[in-house]
């Protein structure tokens, strides 16, 4: 069964562009393990960021490659220009797309949200029923939670323009289909909603 793992990696002050040069020659290499989804390089929000979602085909090939990244001193191959990196290891939502290769963006959504103990269950019910009405109106990449560690959950969704993203999201509010009812029930006041635009070297583009 396969496994995704979403990664960020937090740049230092202006370094992402350069820190995307040398990840994407890492990707390209025999290190890299897992399937390359998206990379993208955050223009509105948390700053200063990358991006990247990877598919592996089991939890043990994530092990081996997430291991040799953290005990690494130059970690994607990129260490110099980073200040620090999350490898989260995640389960997609039932009900969500398969991910995909393909232009759909280019302005990605990228949503995180924390989650209270316990909660996880009764929203993954809840978003289980909401998701596909909500994918009818714009394109969903995918909804994943975290499989470890601190219970967060993770939405992506691109947009051909902020002027769409707005649009959609109103439209969806007012006619009561978004957000999934009683959805923020067990959410922290931890969330995060920042913009990104794909890199050159992306399959979600």
């Amino acid at each position: 069964m396969p496994t995704y793992e979403f990664a960020t990696l937090q740049t230092k002050t202006s370094a992402a562009p350069l820190a995307s040069e040398a990840l994407e020659y890492y990707l390209k290499s025999s290190q890299n393990l897992g399937q390359l989804l998206g990379c993208w390089i955050s223009e509105i929000g948390a700053l200063n960021r990358i991006a990247l979602l990877r598919r592996y085909e089991d939890d043990k090939l994530h092990d081996r490659e997430r291991q040799a990244l953290l005990n690494s001193g130059d970690p994607f191959g990129c260490g110099d220009h980073l200040s620090r990196i999350a490898l989260d290891r995640c389960a997609t939502f039932a009900n969500v797309p398969e991910i995909g290769p393909g232009t759909y963006g280019p302005y990605y959504e990228i949503r995180t949200y924390e989650m209270e103990m316990g909660g996880m269950e009764p929203t993954l019910d809840t978003w289980a029923r909401a998701v596909p009405i909500r994918a009818k109106r714009s394109t969903l990449v995918t909804v994943m939670r975290t499989v470890e560690g601190l219970p967060r959950m993770i939405s992506i969704w691109p947009y051909p323009s902020i002027e769409k993203r707005q649009e959609c999201r109103a439209q969806a509010i007012k006619d009561g289909i978004w957000p999934p009812a009683e959805s923020f029930k067990h959410l922290k006041t931890d969330m995060l909603s920042t913009i990104y635009l794909p890199t050159s070297f992306s399959p979600l583009k």
